[in-house]
């Protein structure tokens, strides 16, 4: 498909294609999920004597997130936004006991903990340290004993990460992302047992908020022919011309202009018809900028008399950045046309022949000629 320059005008023409395929930057456009709402709790109970006991890794509810629409452009970036608290409640009970001796007044204690996470595709948050709350209830050693559940203050937790890149992918479609939240950690802890009946700590914790996704995405690649508007097919017709000719036509490849958009990639060409007849410059080429076109020339071979036609296929893409379920293909195609006549040779001219009464006029004379001189001799 590529040939040398044969001319100054073409060096120069393909010289300043080349600056052209200089990429221009690209601002993003951020676009945000819904705000989805959620309220999940998680427990545990310890009771006295034999250390803590934990409900490590308990559920606190999944959030599905909407996926980014790939119609709007190719997404370069995703960010989970978090605006939450966490509420932790602390509870210490104990049932009637009976025995015998000093039924005096007693103070049972507990206390509780716990951590937070939230995971999903190329994102995992902790939130450390953690949080802890206590309890206590008194009452008469044989007795009963029912604690205040103490509640502590909400606890801010609010959280903005990026996606890892190599996961985008996975935000991308016409579905949800689902988002996981966990308690790591989550333990009671019931201190030494005081009164005769059973002593228990009962520990809660409450996460509740909103969570939504920011996407950060280009606009698509807009190829075409044409620097103002869509143009997807080019005919170019050299004409018609004799053997021997030199038929050159130039054209333009064009990222259409947005301050927006992503780069251009040409990936494949491919040709049908009669492509020996013709050659052209036109050559793969990777993120081409918004606003930015490349000048190619294509050239019809004259040496042999015919009627041509030939046609191209341009296979394009969007450039190799962000997630690639994203990114759109394209095609093109070029149509090129030309006639080569042979030389005509150019007929005799009339008046290189002779009248026929000048013929004989000049053979008079010629004779005339021949006898004078043979009268002399």
């Amino acid at each position: 498909m590529r040939f040398a320059p044969r001319t100054l005008n073409q060096k120069i023409t393909l010289a300043l294609g080349a600056l052209t395929l200089i990429p221009l930057p690209a601002s993003a456009l951020l676009i945000n999920t819904a705000p989805v709402g959620f309220s999940n709790s998680a427990s545990v109970i310890d009771a006295e004597g034999g250390g803590a006991s934990n409900n490590n890794g308990a559920s606190l509810g999944t959030s599905a997130i909407s996926q980014f629409n790939l119609n709007q452009g190719v997404l370069m970036g995703a960010t989970l936004n978090l605006t939450s608290t966490r509420t932790q409640s602390t509870w210490v009970n104990s049932t009637a006991g009976g025995g015998t001796g000093a039924n005096s007044t007693v103070t049972s204690n507990g206390t509780g903990s716990s951590t937070a996470s939230i995971s999903g595709p190329g994102l995992n948050a902790s939130f450390l340290p953690a949080i802890n709350g206590s309890d206590s209830c008194g009452d008469k050693h044989k007795g009963a004993c029912t604690g205040s559940a103490t509640t502590s203050s909400a606890t801010p937790t609010n959280l903005n990460q990026a996606v890892s890149s190599a996961n985008l992918d996975s935000y991308v479609g016409n579905g949800d992302v689902t988002l996981v939240r966990t308690a790591p950690v989550l333990e009671a802890t019931q201190g030494a047992g005081v009164f005769t009946g059973t002593e228990t700590t009962q520990y809660t914790v409450t996460w509740a908020g909103n969570a939504d996704v920011t996407y950060d995405y280009l606009l698509h690649a807009a190829p075409s022919f044409d620097g103002s508007s869509t143009m997807l097919i080019l005919n170019l017709d050299f004409g018609t011309f004799y053997m021997g000719d030199t038929a050159t036509l130039g054209f333009n490849l064009f990222n259409l202009a947005d301050a927006d958009r992503v780069g251009l990639d040409l990936d494949s060409i491919s040709g049908n018809g009669d492509v020996g007849a013709f050659w052209t410059d036109l050559g793969k080429f990777s993120n081409l900028g918004e606003g930015s076109s490349h000048s190619w020339l294509a050239m019809l071979d004259t040496s042999a008399a015919g009627t041509f036609n030939a046609s191209y296929s341009l296979g394009l893409s969007d450039a190799n950045v962000g997630a690639a379920s994203s990114r759109g293909i394209y095609n093109l195609t070029l149509n090129l046309t030309g006639i080569v006549n042979e030389i005509p040779v150019p007929p005799a001219q009339a008046s290189d022949v002779p009248e026929p009464a000048t013929l004989a006029l000049l053979g008079a004379g010629l004779a005339g000629l021949g006898f004078s001189r043979r009268k002399k001799s």
